[in-house]
């Protein structure tokens, strides 16, 4: 096993170092391409601006999405509480005017209705 990694090494280090010197040679080459490079580079940043903007206008069209779902909730809420409201007062009318079919208004019922024949 030591010795593959020790031949694997040996393998790609041999050709970096044959391939070291060679570099000097091709200078005017790099120059060149360097050159060629600086199109690509303005290529790259127009791309970069073009994936910005668009990101932003995503996060854009997501903030107006959330603030509209916001808006909406808060509207939902509030008819909401009034609808509860108006069940409360509802309940609360139907408890003081009186339930005419629990055994309480009857009684007061049929007390009545007793004291109006004594009369």
């Amino acid at each position: 096993m030591r010795y593959l990694i020790i031949g694997l090494l040996f393998c790609f280090t041999v050709p970096l170092v044959l391939t070291a010197g060679c570099g000097k040679e091709n200078a005017p080459d790099q120059q060149s391409r360097q050159q060629s490079d600086k199109p690509i580079d303005t290529e790259l940043q127009q791309q970069m601006k073009m994936y910005q903007e668009i990101k932003k206008q995503e996060y854009e069209q997501n903030n107006q999405r959330r603030t509209a779902e916001k808006k909406r909730l808060k509207e939902l809420q509030k008819t909401q509480e009034e609808a509860l409201r108006h069940e409360l007062e509802f309940q609360e009318k139907v408890r003081q005017s009186g339930n005419p079919l629990s055994s309480d208004n009857n009684d007061t019922n049929n007390q009545q209705g007793s004291d109006q024949e004594l009369e």
